[in-house]
C-alpha cells in the first residue's frame, strides 16, 4: 500500500478517534485535564489529513504545518495526563519548548532548505523526547486503583517512542527521496504504527477515565460526604474482614463507640452549620490521634466508631481516653464564638471468634449506654 493512502487512512481512523474523545469529554465534563484531550486528537487529526493532502496543497501547508500538528498535539497529551494524575504541571514548559523546537525545524528543512531526512530525522528526535516524557509521569505518578489502565497508556507511548527511534535509525542508514510519499516500505511501517498506537492512546484514555468514574462513585458509596470519612457501609464491610483475618492469626480485634454528649445543645445554640462545624474538627481530631491502620468512621449523627485490628480490649480502652481527653481540649471557632464539647465512649473486644461484627459493635453499645446512664463523658469497656 503507498504512502498516500497510508496517510489518508489515518487521517480517516484519527477523525473517528477524534469524535470519541469529543464524546468522552462530554460524559466527564468538569474532571481535570479531561479537556485538552481532545485538543490532542483534534491537532493529530489535522495534521494526518494535511500531510494526505501533499501535492494538492502547499508544502508551507502539507509538509510544515502537517507535521508540526503531531508535536503540539503531543503538547496537549502531556497537559492532559499531567492535570488528570494531579502532578508534573512543569514539564509543560519543556513540551512547549520541544514544540517550538519543532517549528523551527520543519520551517528550515522543510520550506527554507528542503531535506526530507533531515526533516524527518529531526521530527522523529523531538516526538520521542515528548512521548517518553509523558510514558515515564504516566507510568509513575497513575494511582493504584488505576494501574490497568494507566500502564497501558504509558505502554502505547513506549511504543510510540520507540517507534520513531526505530524511523530515525532507519533514516541514518538510508536517506528518503525529497518527494516523501515516495518513500519506501520504512516509512509506510511508521504510518501505519502510529495509526494504530494513536488509536491505542485514545482508547486508553477512554479506559483511565472510566476507572476514575468508578473510583469516585465506589468513594462516594463508601464515604461520608460532610466529614470525609468512611460510612457505616464501608465499615461494616471492613470489619467483617478484619474480623475473619484475626480468626486465621488468631490476634484480637477491638471497636470503639462514642457520640458527642452535647451535639443537641450546639446545634440549638449555634445553628447546625455549627454542628456540622464541630463534626469535621471532630473527624480531623481523629485521624491524627489514631494509627494508620485503624478505621474510622461515622456511625451517623453524632456517633463515630473505630475498628481496631490487632488490639486488645486493654489498649482499645487506653485508645479511647486519649481521644476523650483530645475531643475534650478541642475547641472550634464559629463566627465570633468558642465552641467545645465533650463525648462518652464505649469499648469492646471480640473475645468469642465464633463472634461477628454485630456482636462486637452491640458490646460497644452497651457500654456507651452504661456511660449515657452515668453522665457522660467518660469510657467504659463492655465485657
Amino acid at each position: 500500500m503507498d504512502l498516500h493512502t497510508l496517510h489518508v487512512e489515518h487521517a480517516l481512523l484519527l477523525a473517528v478517534y477524534t469524535l470519541l474523545t469529543f464524546m468522552n469529554t462530554r460524559m466527564h465534563r468538569g474532571t481535570a485535564g479531561v479537556s485538552y484531550f481532545p485538543v490532542f486528537a483534534l491537532c493529530a487529526c489535522v495534521g494526518a489529513v494535511l500531510v494526505a493532502m501533499r501535492g494538492v496543497i502547499p508544502d508551507a501547508y502539507s509538509v510544515v504545518l502537517g507535521s508540526l500538528m503531531f508535536p503540539i498535539g503531543y503538547v496537549f497529551l502531556d497537559r492532559s495526563m499531567t492535570e488528570f494524575l494531579g502532578h508534573g504541571k512543569a514539564q509543560w514548559r519543556i513540551q512547549v519548548g520541544l514544540a517550538v523546537l519543532a517549528a523551527g525545524a520543519m520551517a528550515y528543512w522543510g520550506v527554507i532548505q528542503p531535506d526530507t531526512s533531515r526533516r524527518l530525522m529531526a521530527l522523529s528526535v523531538i516526538l520521542a523526547a515528548q512521548l517518553g516524557m509523558t510514558a515515564y509521569f504516566v507510568v509513575t505518578q497513575t494511582p493504584e486503583y488505576m494501574r490497568n489502565a494507566g500502564w497501558m497508556m504509558a505502554l502505547v507511548l513506549a511504543l510510540l517512542c520507540v517507534g520513531n527511534l526505530v524511523r530515525l535509525a532507519s533514516l541514518f542508514l538510508q536517506a528518503v527521496p525529497n518527494d516523501y510519499l515516495k518513500g519506501g516500505p520504512m516509512l509506510a511501517w511508521s504510518v501505519m504504527n502510529t495509526s494504530v498506537l494513536q488509536g491505542g492512546i485514545i482508547v486508553a484514555f477512554v479506559w483511565m477515565t472510566a476507572a476514575r468514574l468508578h473510583h469516585d462513585v465506589e468513594v462516594q458509596a463508601l464515604t461520608d460526604s460532610l466529614t470525609g470519612l468512611y460510612n457505616r457501609r464501608a465499615l461494616e464491610s471492613m470489619a467483617e474482614r478484619a474480623i475473619a483475618a484475626s480468626r486465621r492469626s488468631r490476634e484480637p480485634v477491638s471497636a470503639i463507640l462514642f457520640d458527642l454528649d452535647d451535639f443537641k445543645t450546639i446545634n440549638d445554640s449555634f445553628g447546625h452549620l455549627c454542628g456540622d462545624a464541630m463534626l469535621v474538627a471532630i473527624a480531623r481530631c481523629l485521624e491524627q490521634e489514631t494509627r494508620p491502620g485503624d478505621v474510622v468512621a461515622r456511625w451517623g449523627g453524632d456517633e463515630f466508631a473505630l475498628l481496631l485490628g490487632r488490639t486488645n480490649l486493654e489498649a482499645a480502652k487506653a485508645l479511647a481516653q486519649r481521644l476523650q481527653n483530645a475531643i475534650e481540649r478541642l475547641r472550634v471557632r464559629y463566627h465570633r464564638d468558642e465552641v467545645s464539647t465533650r463525648a462518652s465512649f464505649g469499648v469492646g473486644e471480640l473475645t468469642d471468634s465464633a463472634l461477628g461484627w454485630d456482636e462486637l459493635i452491640l458490646k460497644c453499645d452497651r457500654a456507651l449506654y452504661a456511660v449515657k446512664d452515668s453522665g457522660g463523658n467518660t469510657v467504659i469497656a463492655g465485657s
